[in-house]
């Protein structure tokens, strides 16, 4: 078997393998066992970002039934797109201030939160 080159200290690799195992943790019907064992490994890489753990999930994974991996892959991309659209609508979402209209000052416990890390205190 061919060792499968990723980075474990990649926040990207750690996060398609844990989209794999939720894929995983969903399917139901005929080789859902085989499932289960697989995203527990996955989620063990996760925990531990070690090679072994890595090595002994890809092997677990190359078990499954070619049907049952094909439909896994498909849902797979699906919800690693959906949580690049969801990042993205974040993103955005975070990076819009509101503004402030004419006339609101914040006062007591809302002044303080604004004005933290400005060097200020609310008065």
């Amino acid at each position: 078997m061919t060792a499968i080159d990723v980075s474990l200290d990649d926040s990207r690799t750690i996060q398609a393998i844990g989209i794999l195992a939720d894929v995983l943790d969903g399917i139901s019907g005929p080789g859902v066992l085989d499932t289960v064992l697989v995203s527990k490994a996955l989620r063990q890489v996760i925990a531990t970002r070690s090679r072994p753990a890595f090595d002994f999930a890809a092997r677990a994974f190359s078990t499954l039934d070619p049907e049952l991996k094909q439909r896994v892959a498909s849902d797979a991309d699906a919800a690693a797109q959906d949580a690049v659209e969801l990042r993205g609508r974040v993103a955005g979402f975070l990076n819009t201030t509101p503004r402030k209209k004419a006339g609101d000052s914040a006062t007591g416990l809302l002044a303080a939160l604004n004005n933290r890390g400005r060097g200020k205190t609310a008065g």
